[in-house]
């Protein structure tokens, strides 16, 4: 079931551009030093926004910002993870212009190998474990500087609100879903 994009106005557009500020320095530094990036290579197939390093960074963060997956079976748990890259996207996707290129920036400084592994202490996403990415995401949540302080926070709403639009999700917050006669109403 996919569900439309997350509704993204809880992160002020201020982050984004201390994100772009930020990442864009980083970036045009890293593609100097290691080589292009993931940033000459098209969608991955089935998404609009999404290329195949960013579906694997959100993945590996899945777990780690949405504990609820780890009391789901793994065919549960694939599911309801590639529903939720879907809703990663859709999201990403209806982001205005600007929006877009400070988290495409992001996303493009992550998928330098190299530059990932200084900024996060992470080598590949597939191989990191929950620990690991949470770990990452506890530092630059906290972090001192205002650019990774953002990228963390970007990296986390989109995986969480992603994640709880997911009517698989609303039993673990307590939410019965919507009431029927309100539904059919809407819907009808």
């Amino acid at each position: 079931m996919r569900c439309e994009p997350a509704e993204f106005d809880g992160l002020p557009r201020r982050d984004f551009l201390k994100v772009g500020l930020g990442f864009s320095l980083a970036l045009t530094a890293g593609t100097a030093l290691f080589g292009c990036s993931d940033a000459g290579r098209t969608a991955s197939a089935g998404y609009v926004f999404l290329r195949p390093g960013d579906v694997e960074l959100f993945s590996a963060l899945a777990p780690a910002v949405v504990t609820e997956l780890g009391a789901f079976d793994a065919t549960k748990r694939g599911t309801t993870v590639e529903a939720m890259l879907s809703n990663v996207d859709g999201t990403c996707a209806a982001l205005d212009m600007g929006s877009r290129q400070e988290l495409r920036k992001l996303l493009d400084l992550l998928a330098i190998a190299p530059l990932r592994y200084a900024l996060t202490s992470v080598g590949a996403w597939n191989e990191a474990g929950t620990e690991k990415m949470q770990a990452f995401l506890t530092r630059w949540r906290g972090s001192r500087f205002a650019t990774l302080n953002a990228g963390g926070n970007v990296l986390v709403r989109l995986t969480a609100s992603s994640f709880y639009l997911l009517p698989e999700s609303w039993p673990s917050t307590g939410y019965p879903g919507p009431l029927e006669y309100v539904f059919k109403a809407v819907n009808s």
